[in-house]
């Protein structure tokens, strides 16, 4: 006598197989588990196999450009981005333009090799005969040279992350103001981010991703540091043609990013109202205040991490 005969006295019928069900299941699960993670190994070596077709790629859309150094007066080349080879096809919540097929970013700085004299490809050669004299003491003097340009097709986020520091030590050498040493670290926490999500489809470098993410946070808060004191000691327009509201609104991004939501919202209404604030920036703005007033909502205080854009 099976242990559930007696049930077919009430008309139902079932298998004494009393533990099938529960082995189905678990192979169920299991192969969903299983091919869960074969399509995340496929995912993840599609997104390898892109960024390496990308790297291949890009010194297709590279050129060595020529300068002559106004410290040291040598001559060098430095990589740029061919004209019109890098377009914008979005930007992130704050304002990192995001370029295809080639970060343009990466490019945006020129450092010499002889003295490490380093600036925007733009201000390069605007420099003052005292502020020569500064770069020469403070960065030449003990300056290694480094590897001639020829020797590289591209850059790479760690070349240009070294070259951007040059510039910002050279910021510092010659007490340039808090708006452009803002810019700066605003700029190299856009590096970091474009360094972490070239490998974020890549479960192997966690590590990694976890370490760009801390980088760019604290960039982060020293830009957001150096725009606020910016803000009360300096004219507009701030770092060439900045004008108040997209100062205000990048400081009140970076609000959002740290978690200060109500600080972040107070510089909302003026740009939003204003005649004067540009489209791309009210536009941006009215994005902001929509993602704080849904967390608001929440009433969930999210994560740093998840305030992705």
């Amino acid at each position: 006598m099976g242990i559930l005969s007696e049930l077919k006295n009430f008309g139902v019928d079932m298998d004494d197989d009393i533990y099938g069900d529960n082995k189905a299941r678990k192979s169920s699960e299991a192969e969903a588990r299983a091919a869960a993670a074969a399509a995340e190994a496929e995912a993840a070596k599609k997104a390898a196999e892109a960024k390496k077709k990308k790297e291949a790629e890009e010194p297709s859309y590279i050129l060595a450009k020529s300068f002559t150094c106004p410290v040291c007066d040598k001559p060098f080349k430095s990589l740029a981005v061919k004209a019109n080879r890098a377009r914008v096809v979005s930007h992130d919540l704050d304002l990192r333009p995001v370029y295809e097929p080639v970060d343009a970013l990466k490019y945006n700085v020129v450092s010499c090799p002889f003295c490490g004299y380093s600036a925007w490809q733009r201000t390069f050669p605007n420099i003052t005969a005292k502020q020569k004299k500064v770069v020469a003491e403070k960065i030449g003097a003990n300056f290694r040279v480094a590897p001639i340009v020829e020797e590289k097709k591209a850059y790479t986020y760690e070349d240009a992350l070294g070259r951007f520091q040059m510039a910002f030590a050279t910021a510092m050498a010659t007490v340039a103001k808090s708006s452009e040493k803002a810019y700066l670290c605003l700029s190299m926490s856009w590096l970091v981010r474009g360094q972490r999500k070239a490998l974020v489809a890549d479960i192997s470098n966690i590590t990694k991703i976890d370490e760009f993410r801390e980088a760019e946070k604290e960039l982060r808060k020293k830009a957001l540091e150096g725009f606020i004191y910016a803000r009360q000691t300096e004219d507009f327009p701030m770092c060439g043609n900045m004008d108040q509201y997209t100062v205000d609104y990048i400081i009140a991004a970076l609000y959002y990013k740290t978690r200060e939501f109500e600080k972040s919202m107070k510089l909302l209404p003026e740009i939003l109202v204003s005649n004067a604030a540009s489209k791309g920036i009210k536009d941006k703005a009215r994005i902001l205040k929509e993602k704080i007033l849904a967390i608001k909502a929440s009433n969930v205080m999210p994560d740093e991490d998840s305030l992705e854009d």
